[in-house]
Order: structure tokens, then C-alpha cells, then sequence
């Protein structure tokens, strides 16, 4: 195959997975709640994408995670959508520029994403408004959906280090 095509392919493997991995997250009863919380893994798959693909693919990734992570978490689009594709902008610049995206350099970068990710998604929906009772929602559901998202993340790398390593342009 080509390099066009290879880069084709793998990019359409990235929205496959980023629509399976919506549908699994949204449908009532799939996937169970643990303490409280639901993992995001969308976010998974936009910030293993990113530390793979150069800046503008990771950011448009990111911004369709977004997108869906607002649908599926939020009323409105906006908090997930700009904050995700900022995020994963830098962390493909990083992962490509700065510090080579190894697997425990990415444990790093995904720590640090997801810990400011869930920051900001409540910093602005409920610290900002004052919200009554905000950080019993923190402690019953921010910090269990963190955790969460960062432990998915692992087998995610692994795939998306699969489907990187397979359809890279080097691999035709």
C-alpha cells in the first residue's frame, strides 16, 4: 500500500474507534459505573492518537473526542470540545517534539491530560457557578472518572501503538 493510503486507513481506524468506543460509553447498562463514575473513553483514544500523530491530526482527533465527550457527558458543546483539542495539540507537539511518547512517557502525558481535562470540566461547570455540594460531587465523581479514564488509557495505547505501527507511512 501507499503512504496515502496507510495514512487513510489508520485515520479511519481512529474515528472507528473513537465511534465504538462513544457507543460503548453512552449505552445505558454496557459499561457499569465504578464508584459513581463512568470512564471517558473517548478521551482515551484522542490522547493515545495524539502522542502517535503529529500536531493537527491530534488536534482534530481531539476536537471529535470532544465533540462526543460533550454529548455524552455534557448539555452543551464547548468544555470537552476546546479543552481536549488544545490538549491533545500539545501533547502531540510534545510527544513529537519534546519528549518521545515511550510508554511510560505517555503514562506521564496521560496523567497530566486527563488530571487537567476533569479540572477544568469542573472548574467551569461547577466551581465557577458555585455550585451547593460541589466537592461531594468532586469526591463521589470527578476523582473515580480520572482515575478511570487513566487506567483505560493503558490498553488503548497498546492499540493505537498497533494500528500506528502497522499503517505508518514506514511500514509501507
Amino acid at each position: 500500500m501507499t503512504e496515502r493510503s496507510n495514512s487513510f486507513f489508520r485515520y479511519l481506524a481512529y474515528v472507528i474507534e473513537l465511534i465504538l468506543t462513544f457507543i460503548l460509553c453512552t449505552t445505558p447498562g454496557l459499561l457499569p459505573e465504578i464508584f459513581g463514575a463512568k470512564p471517558a473513553l473517548v478521551v482515551c483514544v484522542a490522547l493515545t492518537v495524539a502522542v502517535f500523530e503529529r500536531e493537527i491530526p491530534a488536534m482534530i482527533i481531539g476536537l471529535l473526542a470532544g465533540i462526543l465527550t460533550d454529548l455524552g457527558y455534557t448539555d452543551s458543546i464547548g468544555i470537552f470540545a476546546i479543552s481536549l483539542t488544545i490538549i491533545c495539540f500539545i501533547v502531540g507537539y510534545a510527544a513529537n517534539n519534546l519528549i518521545v511518547a515511550k510508554f511510560f512517557n505517555y503514562l506521564l502525558y496521560a496523567f497530566v491530560a486527563v488530571g487537567l481535562l476533569f479540572m477544568i470540566y469542573f472548574l467551569v461547570i461547577f466551581v465557577i457557578p458555585g455550585t451547593e455540594h460541589m466537592w461531594d460531587y468532586f469526591v463521589a465523581h470527578i476523582i473515580s472518572r480520572m482515575v478511570q479514564t487513566f487506567l483505560f488509557s493503558i490498553p488503548f495505547y497498546f492499540l493505537n501503538h498497533f494500528i500506528y505501527s502497522t499503517l505508518s507511512p514506514e511500514a509501507g
